[in-house]
């Protein structure tokens, strides 16, 4: 089981991935605001536990089991921010982070319920 920690991390990476070609520690340690050290320790533990693999000078590949997990967790933290920025007003960056600390205690049925409300909430498009 991950700790919020590195599913924090698993997201970093997943997000990376979506920006640029390859990702490294040293960016991921960028992101998080961490030392390299730091940011190593963390995908040792992703890649112990089948999320990451790295190849060759260093580029990390998440693992089909990290991308799922990255996904999920990436798409709890939108909708969450979402309620938080777009309904109750809370300004950007501390939507963000609140959402950041709230996806990791949700579970997956309250996800479900809170996406189907900010759907409810959109009304019809044209």
């Amino acid at each position: 089981m991950l700790t919020p920690r590195a599913v924090d991390y698993l997201e970093t990476i997943y997000l990376l991935s979506q920006r640029h070609d390859t990702v490294g520690v040293s960016q991921v340690a960028a992101e998080r605001d961490v030392t390299i050290p730091t940011a190593r320790s963390a995908v040792s533990r992703l890649k112990t536990g089948g999320y990451v693999h790295q190849e060759r000078y260093g580029k990390l590949v998440l693992t089909d089991k990290g991308r799922q997990r990255a996904t999920e967790v990436y798409r709890t933290h939108s909708v969450l921010f979402r309620f938080l920025h777009d309904v109750l007003g809370v300004e950007d960056e501390r939507a963000d982070h609140e959402a950041c600390t709230l996806e990791h205690g949700l579970s997956p049925d309250t996800v479900a319920k809170l996406t189907a409300f900010l759907e409810s909430q959109e009304g019809p498009t044209s």
